[in-house]
């Protein structure tokens, strides 16, 4: 068999630091998942971010706090109003507050708190100004929540909050009722207002080409985002896009190097993180996960975590009983490798057991 020698050039610089292209980022997207090209992509990237992240590993918890059937309607969500049948609900602050400090016991360095693309926003308010009072000094709130004003992210900010994720997702204004415009919007405001920007590839599905991921990407590679990596997208029974499917963790894992070999040069990227949480991902250039749930009480399993049902996470939408915890992700960072925890600027802090 024998390797392109275009993707050969590209590969070989890498590890030297010159980040790639957005056309060199399109040719190595255009490969098949199990092709010799995307393992080389795949191992490269694993290389070069061992070398840049100091073979350390970041946890960001999340937390679903507003829960309702969501007016941004989008194709691929479980919560759109179209056909969700979910019960709008409220996480209460006590439980919120609970569930970060069981994240900062096992080596969360920051929090989302993630509601509705419409939501109160003075209820928001108070609930990070009262978890900023509550939950350990170095724990980050971070937020995704909707598109929202220059004005509003000043006030998040003053009331203890760090960053905010958004995205201009693929197919934003096609496969959502949002604008592609305010979206980017949203993210400057992020940014003029002293946040720190958290980003992704995402909603990934098979159905997205190249280009498009390349140009997707290349929001967060020229805006110079804190965290960039790729999501797949989950396929939800009864949503519109349901029957195109799922991406493979190997092609998610091709996605995400390529992101790693993108973002070589952004001094302000600290971490690539990879969605859902995964070893493959750890194996080609990602080393940020987002544990659903906090520590464990010793000798508990997973359902012992997550009895309480109130809230949302991923959990929902796989299906699934178990949440993913952080000793889940200490496990997978440990079975790749992986030697020590960071945080989110890059410090080591603390060897991963």
């Amino acid at each position: 068999m024998r390797i392109s020698k275009r993707v050969e050039s590209i590969l070989r610089e890498a590890p030297e630091g010159r980040a790639i292209t957005k056309d060199e980022a399109e040719h190595l997207l255009s490969f098949p998942a199990n092709s010799l090209e995307a393992a080389l992509i795949r191992s490269t990237a694993n290389y070069v971010s061992r070398k840049r992240f100091n073979n350390s590993g970041l946890l960001l918890g999340q937390i679903g706090v507003d829960m309702a059937p969501c007016n941004g309607d989008c194709k691929f969500c479980f919560f759109a109003k179209s056909y969700s049948d979910i019960q709008p609900s409220l996480l209460a602050t006590e439980e919120v507050i609970a569930r970060c400090r069981r994240f900062a016991e096992g080596g969360a360095q920051g929090v989302f708190l993630m509601t509705m693309h419409r939501f109160g926003f003075d209820w928001f308010l108070d609930l990070c100004a009262k978890l900023k009072k509550s939950i350990p000094e170095n724990m980050k709130i971070l937020s995704n929540v909707g598109d929202l004003s220059l004005e509003q992210m000043r006030e998040l900010r003053a009331a203890g909050v760090s960053g905010a994720y958004h995205v201009c997702r693929l197919r934003e204004g096609i496969d959502s009722c949002m604008e592609p415009a305010e979206r980017l919007a949203t993210i400057e405001h992020v940014i003029e207002a002293g946040l720190e920007w958290y980003n992704l590839c995402e909603p990934i599905g098979p159905e997205h080409s190249p280009r498009e991921l390349a140009e997707q990407i290349w929001i967060g590679v020229d805006l110079q985002c804190r965290q960039h990596g790729a999501m797949q997208r989950f396929p939800v029974p009864g949503s519109p896009l349901y029957s195109k499917g799922q991406i493979s963790l190997l092609r998610l894992g091709q996605i995400a190097a390529v992101i790693a070999l993108a973002t070589l040069n952004n001094n302000e990227t600290k971490s690539i993180a990879v969605n859902l949480s995964n070893v493959i991902g750890l194996f080609s250039g990602a080393n940020a996960f987002f544990p659903e749930a906090g520590e464990p009480d010793a000798g508990a399993c997973n359902n012992d975590v997550t009895n309480n049902r109130e809230g949302f996470t991923t959990a929902l939408w796989r299906s699934s009983s178990d949440e993913i915890t952080t000793a889940d992700c200490r496990q997978m960072f440990l079975a790749a490798g992986f030697s020590h925890l960071m945080d989110t600027d890059g410090n080591v802090f603390r060897e991963i057991k």
